[in-house]
Protein backbone atom coordinates (compact mmCIF):
# COMPACT_ATOMS: atom_id res chain seq x y z
CA UNK A 1 0.00 0.00 0.00
CA UNK A 2 1.21 4.12 -0.98
CA UNK A 3 1.44 6.57 1.82
CA UNK A 4 -2.03 8.63 1.26
CA UNK A 5 -2.25 10.73 4.12
CA UNK A 6 0.61 12.05 6.46
CA UNK A 7 0.45 14.10 9.50
CA UNK A 8 3.55 15.05 11.42
CA UNK A 9 3.51 17.31 14.49
CA UNK A 10 7.12 18.12 14.98
CA UNK A 11 6.65 21.73 17.11
CA UNK A 12 9.97 22.45 19.10
CA UNK A 13 11.76 19.86 17.47
CA UNK A 14 14.74 22.92 15.96
CA UNK A 15 13.96 22.11 12.36
CA UNK A 16 15.59 24.47 10.52
CA UNK A 17 15.91 25.25 6.87
CA UNK A 18 17.81 22.27 6.33
CA UNK A 19 14.53 19.95 8.10
CA UNK A 20 12.63 22.35 6.32
CA UNK A 21 14.15 21.44 2.67
CA UNK A 22 14.33 17.62 3.83
CA UNK A 23 10.64 17.31 4.42
CA UNK A 24 9.73 18.66 1.06
CA UNK A 25 10.61 15.44 -0.46
CA UNK A 26 7.62 14.14 0.49
CA UNK A 27 6.43 15.51 -2.89
CA UNK A 28 8.14 12.75 -4.50
CA UNK A 29 5.26 10.40 -2.75
CA UNK A 30 3.52 9.29 -5.66
CA UNK A 31 0.18 8.52 -3.67
CA UNK A 32 -0.12 11.24 -1.02
CA UNK A 33 -2.72 13.40 -0.92
CA UNK A 34 -3.41 15.29 2.15
CA UNK A 35 0.06 16.64 3.84
CA UNK A 36 -0.25 18.05 7.38
CA UNK A 37 3.40 19.63 9.00
CA UNK A 38 3.26 21.28 12.09
CA UNK A 39 6.48 22.81 12.33
CA UNK A 40 5.47 25.59 15.38
CA UNK A 41 8.36 27.18 17.45
CA UNK A 42 11.09 25.75 14.99
CA UNK A 43 14.02 27.56 13.10
CA UNK A 44 12.16 27.48 9.44
CA UNK A 45 13.77 30.57 7.66
CA UNK A 46 13.42 31.74 3.90
CA UNK A 47 15.21 28.49 2.75
CA UNK A 48 13.06 26.58 4.25
CA UNK A 49 10.13 28.09 2.95
CA UNK A 50 11.37 27.99 -0.51
CA UNK A 51 12.18 23.92 0.26
CA UNK A 52 8.37 23.59 1.72
CA UNK A 53 7.04 25.60 -1.18
CA UNK A 54 8.51 22.83 -3.94
CA UNK A 55 5.34 20.78 -2.71
CA UNK A 56 3.84 22.60 -5.29
CA UNK A 57 5.47 19.81 -7.79
CA UNK A 58 3.22 16.91 -6.05
CA UNK A 59 0.98 15.39 -8.81
CA UNK A 60 -1.20 14.05 -6.39
CA UNK A 61 -1.30 16.33 -3.26
CA UNK A 62 -5.02 17.85 -2.98
CA UNK A 63 -4.62 19.11 0.61
CA UNK A 64 -1.62 20.69 2.53
CA UNK A 65 -1.49 22.23 5.87
CA UNK A 66 1.57 23.68 6.91
CA UNK A 67 1.69 25.31 10.33
CA UNK A 68 4.86 27.74 10.69
CA UNK A 69 3.93 29.97 13.83
CA UNK A 70 6.44 31.42 15.41
CA UNK A 71 9.06 30.89 13.08
CA UNK A 72 11.73 32.56 11.33
CA UNK A 73 10.04 33.14 7.64
CA UNK A 74 9.88 37.09 7.07
CA UNK A 75 8.86 38.42 3.87
CA UNK A 76 10.89 36.54 1.49
CA UNK A 77 9.52 33.24 3.07
CA UNK A 78 5.97 34.52 2.49
CA UNK A 79 6.68 34.90 -0.83
CA UNK A 80 7.95 31.37 -1.30
CA UNK A 81 5.15 29.74 0.28
CA UNK A 82 2.83 32.36 -2.25
CA UNK A 83 4.89 30.12 -5.19
CA UNK A 84 1.89 27.43 -3.87
CA UNK A 85 -0.86 29.07 -6.04
CA UNK A 86 1.22 27.18 -9.06
CA UNK A 87 0.04 23.83 -7.47
CA UNK A 88 -1.27 21.37 -10.13
CA UNK A 89 -3.74 19.27 -8.09
CA UNK A 90 -3.93 21.46 -4.85
CA UNK A 91 -7.59 22.30 -4.11
CA UNK A 92 -6.81 22.75 -0.22
CA UNK A 93 -4.32 24.98 1.56
CA UNK A 94 -4.38 25.92 4.90
CA UNK A 95 -1.11 28.26 6.26
CA UNK A 96 -1.17 29.45 9.94
CA UNK A 97 1.72 31.97 9.68
CA UNK A 98 1.73 34.30 13.09
CA UNK A 99 4.53 35.53 14.52
CA UNK A 100 6.73 35.41 11.07
CA UNK A 101 7.63 39.10 10.64
CA UNK A 102 5.55 39.14 7.46
CA UNK A 103 5.15 42.91 6.34
CA UNK A 104 3.11 43.96 3.44
CA UNK A 105 5.66 42.77 0.53
CA UNK A 106 4.99 39.32 2.00
CA UNK A 107 1.07 39.80 2.72
CA UNK A 108 0.56 40.56 -0.66
CA UNK A 109 2.23 37.80 -2.51
CA UNK A 110 0.14 35.56 0.14
CA UNK A 111 -3.05 37.48 -1.05
CA UNK A 112 -2.13 36.38 -4.40
CA UNK A 113 -2.88 32.40 -3.40
CA UNK A 114 -6.46 33.52 -4.35
CA UNK A 115 -5.72 33.18 -7.66
CA UNK A 116 -4.96 29.94 -7.87
CA UNK A 117 -7.58 28.12 -9.82
CA UNK A 118 -7.55 24.47 -8.52
CA UNK A 119 -7.89 25.85 -4.71
CA UNK A 120 -11.67 25.58 -3.11
CA UNK A 121 -10.47 26.08 1.00
CA UNK A 122 -7.90 28.48 1.51
CA UNK A 123 -7.50 29.46 5.22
Amino acid sequence: PSLQALRLGLALCQIGDNGANALAALKNAKALKALTLNLRYNLTGTSGAQGLATLRASPTLTSLTLDLERNQLGDHGAQALASLKHAVSLTSLHLMLQRNQIGDSGAQALAQLKETPSLTALT
